[in-house]
This record gives structure tokens, C-alpha cells and sequence, in this order.
């Protein structure tokens, strides 16, 4: 994947255009869990890794839910700020671990950041903290805080 730290330029209706394609993705594929929605936003490319990284959250935790707390703006980006819920009821694979972690039966709430470039209406590349944390990971038994 390669990365550019360029901002496009952008008018503010296709800003807050951007910005409804997040929260577009955040109520209807991982709220919902909608992956026909993923064909929709992503583009070619990304597609199966956005299908994929939303199968593994679902399945690990069937009532996952994000809410959007901040989300702000400028040319192709979108930022947001937002917290996840759900019930670990399934295998939940850590990169950061390097394993699965068996169903505990656990809620947990963390918080996360995403940043997301949007071109046409479709994501053409994200950036996620906090899916896989250290405090993810913690509230599910997993590791220990120091």
C-alpha cells in the first residue's frame, strides 16, 4: 500500500459528503455488520480487507457496536474518534498477540481513532487505533496492566 501525507483540496459539501460515507460505514457495516455496504465504500482493491476485518470483529463480538463521539474533516480525510462496545462471545485473532483469545464472555468498551481517505465516495485507505489495543486486550483477560 503506499502512502501519501498530501491533503487534496476539497469544497466543503464534498467535505461533509466524506464525512456521512464514515458514519455511513460505521452504522451499516459495523453496527449492522452489512457487508454488501463494503462493495459500496471501498474500492476494488480494499475490498476483501474491509469484508474481513469486519467478519473477524462481528464474530468475536456478534453485538459489536461503534459510536461515533467526534469526527472532524479537511479535504480527502476523515478523523474520527469514536468508542467500541460489544460481548466477546467468539475467537477473537490478536495481531498484537499473535493468537486467538477464546470466547470470555466479557463487554468491553475502548476507544479508538480512525482516520480514513475518501475519494468519489469510496475509502481508498484507513488508519485504525484501537481495534487490537492494550486496554482491547486487557478488559478481555488477556494481558495484565502495568
Amino acid at each position: 500500500m503506499r502512502v501519501s501525507h498530501s491533503v487534496q483540496p476539497a469544497v466543503p459539501d464534498a467535505v461533509e459528503a466524506n464525512k456521512r460515507v464514515i458514519r455511513r460505514l460505521f452504522d451499516e457495516v459495523f453496527n449492522q455488520g452489512n457487508l454488501q455496504v463494503v462493495e459500496e465504500l471501498w474500492i476494488p482493491g480494499r475490498l476483501e480487507e474491509g469484508k474481513q476485518s469486519t467478519i473477524d470483529l462481528r464474530s468475536a463480538f456478534p453485538d459489536y457496536h461503534r459510536t461515533i463521539e467526534a469526527q472532524i474533516a479537511e479535504g480527502d480525510l476523515v478523523a474520527t474518534r469514536w468508542t467500541a462496545r460489544g460481548t466477546h462471545r467468539g475467537p477473537f485473532r490478536s495481531r498484537v498477540l499473535g493468537r486467538s483469545i477464546a470466547p470470555t464472555g466479557r463487554g468491553i468498551q475502548t476507544p479508538g481513532v480512525s482516520v480514513h481517505r475518501v475519494i468519489d465516495g469510496r475509502v481508498v485507505e484507513a488508519w485504525v487505533l484501537g481495534n487490537d489495543s492494550v486496554e482491547l486486550l486487557a478488559q478481555l483477560g488477556a494481558v495484565t496492566r502495568a
